[in-house]
């Protein structure tokens, strides 16, 4: 099924600090450096760009000729980049590659062909069995209209894909964080903007947050606890 890329981009643009730590966090464990090109797949509306230390080349995969952000299109264009072998010195796909259920082997070979040797690729994506997962297979996909299909990361499937391709890998691990929020009606604003729950009551998507994700008060500030797998592989 299509995902409207409007909805998302809207709720994000609304409240551009709220996932901070999930755009900072990667780009810390990837130690990026000034002059190196980093390629953000499928980079959505380009929002890592203020995270970026100084002197990084940014390359948003929206920017790509005959690039499609979403839909069947779009997964074809992950496959094959029109990118140079061994353009890129790293690679991120933050929280999207769990759309993609098959052929994941192809897309670590694409990855591995556009990379440089010693080249980085950080998968920062959902974990199988944890509480966002459980969030988007029990609620938004029975709630939204526009559903939720998803194959969640597992470090046991995804390591000898990894290795299959080429690949080192570095770390595989869950990385636990909160989005943060000015108050709880904004925190349910967002989420029915990210996650598409367009005509439901703000109380349902309210409760449904409090059950599925631990929802906490902090410093005059609403957090929501979230967490992303962090894979981290090297081309040797």
């Amino acid at each position: 099924m299509r995902r409207s890329a409007a909805s998302y981009d809207a709720a994000v643009r609304a409240e551009p600090e709220a996932r901070g730590e999930e755009f900072r966090l990667p780009l810390l464990r990837l130690g990026l450096a000034p002059g190196e090109w980093l390629l953000d797949l499928p980079s959505g509306g380009g929002y890592l760009a203020p995270y970026l230390p100084p002197g990084v080349h940014y390359l948003p995969a929206e920017t790509l000729a005959g690039y499609a952000r979403y839909g069947r299109p779009l997964i074809c264009d992950w496959l094959h980049l029109p990118l140079a072998d061994g353009s890129m010195d790293v690679v991120l796909s933050l929280a999207a590659l769990h759309h993609l259920l098959e052929g994941r082997e192809r897309f670590y070979r694409e990855m591995f062909r556009v990379l440089r040797p010693g080249g980085r690729l950080l998968v920062a994506d959902v974990a199988a069995d944890s509480a966002p997962a459980r969030w988007l297979d029990d609620y938004v996909a029975h709630a939204s209209p526009e559903g939720h299909r998803a194959r969640f990361f597992r470090c046991a499937e995804e390591l000898p894909l990894l290795v299959g391709e080429g690949f080192r890998v570095a770390c595989c691990e869950q990385v636990s964080y909160p989005w943060r929020f000015a108050d709880r009606g904004r925190m349910v604003s967002f989420c029915r903007g990210l996650f598409r729950l367009h005509g439901l009551p703000d109380g349902e998507i309210a409760a449904a947050l409090e059950h599925h994700l631990r929802v906490r008060e902090v410093d005059g500030e609403v957090h929501l606890a979230w967490s992303l797998l962090h894979l981290l592989a090297v081309r040797p």
